[in-house]
């Protein structure tokens, strides 16, 4: 559609909508004030009726022939009704038919009269299938309370909108004419301009030096104007593409994502540094299909089909490094993989090349697999006690009661089951707090020796009953910056942990020295010792180098985890070895501290 039909369209739709705005107005506007003039009329044509009723001796008798004759001199219909609701009078009805009519009283302009004084309605009358305008007021007499009413056919009212309406659709015709004779004359003159504009536009296709040059201040002469400033901003843009490749390339090198760019053959047009680095990929992969240098199906797999179905795409993989000397630990690398095709659906058919982003998630995935293994443990450790509880409780219920001997051992499981419970819940808790930052840590200057020979004091008795003998070799007056119940948790989980640990008769030795702002204390045992394949996990939860033997002794398998995290969180830390004597050396690291130093 050409600039010409598009302004005569514009015109007739202003033309056509104003007339049917106007039309909805007049019309509405109209009827309204008519309808309520019309209203008006009847409440006082009404009142006017009802006080010559008024006057009438026996209503009863004279009704029928009072509401004729009142209605010939009201020009309205006229309706007499007793109190009991029953029609006596009816200008409309013949005398011998007033019997057929069914009671009045329902009617809403009557039931309003007998409750307000006055009523008001409209409807089409079941009595004379025309649509009429109803007004009723109520009359007190001696024999109770009569409703004088008047209808009225509002046959002017819609004589004078359909007249309304004739008058608009006319106007409408001819503003019609006059609009499509102006923008006829309008077309014409802007037509001429705009085709000028439109050759100047296809010459800048190939000149961006061509200029429109219009003159004039309408939105012609704008658009000329735009047109010469876009030709001007374009011609700089294109002496700047040249810095941005340069600084495309170094956003490719500061992302730590990988990125990798396919053509649409499919081959490698672009690896960033991020993803060579992670992968191991070598300079020699640009130019060389994907699953030549990574060698993942699943990579490959996507690509074609972001490639192919032009829809992004996102998918996780294990991909193991394509050379030697990628980032990060050996092995199988998991990535989350964003995909998206470079053209869009129309500019070409068949494939199209691909931007891959790679993100790294291998470390995230390795601790959701802790996560669940601790949800695992956890509730392995709690099934053991709390069935040993139930199954006691259940023979102690079953009959064992009466037996005390019996019923005495089965209560001494519960206790030590529940014990167990306890002791697990609370070293849960204190992980917990501890990880989730809750327990406020107060480092200050602490004698080392004093703490260790206090955290030993209270393990003695254990240490008796085991033969076994701790010994503290901790230099007087050697000071840590550590939090005192911290310190005191880390000296009586490690000491007890090697006194549970180790045969009869075993030796603990607890030692510290200090170099460099930093104390190292070592506990050691001469026991069996940790074989060096599980000296890496003993710190994690629940992680026993003898399973059975750890239970039996009591242990919750939390208490080296809540001794690393504490040691960490007073920025030290532990790691655990073989000792000279074979036995197991742990080594906490924590700061050294001064005399001044504040608490």
């Amino acid at each position: 559609m050409g600039i010409r039909s598009k302004l005569i369209a514009f015109a007739v739709g202003i033309a056509v909508l104003a007339a049917v705005v106007f039309d909805g107005y007049v019309v509405n506007t109209l009827g309204a004030e008519l309808g309520q003039h019309t209203e008006a009329d009847l409440a006082v044509r009404t009142a006017l009726v009802t006080e010559s009723v008024a006057r009438a001796g026996d209503l009863a008798s004279e009704a029928t022939a009072l509401a004729a004759s009142l209605s010939e001199r009201a020009g309205a219909r006229v309706t007499l009704i007793d109190p009991a609701g029953v029609v006596r009078g009816d200008s409309s009805v013949a005398p011998d038919r007033l019997g057929e009519l069914e009671p009045h009283a329902t009617r809403d302009e009557v039931a309003d009269a007998r409750h307000h004084g006055t009523g008001r309605s409209e409807r089409v009358s079941t009595t004379t299938g025309m649509r009429m305008l109803y007004a009723a007021q109520r009359l007190e007499r001696p024999d109770g309370l009569w409703i004088v009413r008047l209808a009225f056919e509002p046959v002017a009212i819609d004589r004078s909108l359909s007249a309304a309406h004739a008058r608009v659709v006319q106007g409408t015709l001819l503003a019609l004419a006059l609009a499509v004779t102006a923008a006829l004359v309008g077309a014409r003159a802007l037509s001429g301009r705009l085709v000028y504009l439109t050759g100047v536009a296809r010459e800048m296709r190939g000149d961006l030096r061509r200029r429109a040059r219009v003159d004039g201040r309408d939105e012609i002469a704008a658009l000329g104007a735009a047109l010469d400033d876009l030709a001007e901003s374009l011609e700089h843009s294109r002496r700047e593409l040249g810095g941005e490749g340069e600084r495309f390339g170094a956003v490719l090198e500061s992302m730590r994502e990988g990125v990798l760019v396919t053509d649409e053959r499919g081959d490698i047009s672009l690896v960033n540094p991020a993803l060579s680095q992670l992968l191991g990929i070598r300079g020699d992969a640009v130019g060389r299909p994907p699953i030549e240098v990574l060698r993942s199906a699943s990579l490959h797999e996507l690509i074609e089909e972001v490639a192919l179905a032009r829809a992004a795409a996102t998918r996780e993989i294990e991909i193991a490094p394509a050379a030697p000397g990628a980032s990060g630990p050996p092995g199988r690398r998991t990535l989350v993989v964003n995909a998206a095709p470079l053209a869009l659906p129309a500019q070409s058919r068949g494939a199209a090349g691909v931007v891959a982003v790679f993100f790294d998630v291998t470390e995230l995935r390795r601790i959701e697999g802790l996560q669940r293994n601790f949800i695992a443990n956890a509730s392995h450790e709690l099934r053991t006690p709390v069935a040993s509880i139930r199954a006691s409780s259940e023979t102690l219920l079953g009959g064992a009661l009466d037996d005390p001997e019996a019923a005495r051992d089965f209560v001494e499981v519960i206790e030590r089951n529940a014990a167990r419970l306890h002791r697990l819940v609370n070293d849960l808790l204190d992980l917990s707090r501890i990880e989730g930052r809750e327990r406020t840590l107060s480092q200050g200057p602490l004698d080392l020796a004093a703490q260790a020979e206090a955290a030993v004091a209270l393990l003695r008795g254990r240490a008796r009953v085991r033969r076994t003998e701790v010994e503290v070799d901790v230099a007087a007056g050697t000071l840590v910056a550590a939090d005192p119940r911290a310190l005191d948790q880390i000296l009586t989980n490690l000491v007890d942990n090697a006194i549970q640990h180790t045969p009869e008769g075993s030796r603990v030795v607890v030692r510290a020295r200090g170099g460099n702002g930093r104390v190292v204390v070592e506990v050691e045992d001469d026991g069996h010792g940790i074989p060096a394949a599980h000296q890496a996990r003993v710190f994690e939860r629940f992680y026993r180098v003898d399973p059975g033997r750890s239970r039996a002794s009591g242990g919750t398998g939390l208490g080296l985890s809540i001794t690393k995290h504490l040691v960490e969180a007073m920025r030290g830390d532990i790691t655990v070895t073989t000792g000279a004597a074979g036995g197991a050396l742990f080594r906490v690291t924590l700061p050294a501290a001064t005399a001044a130093a504040p608490r």
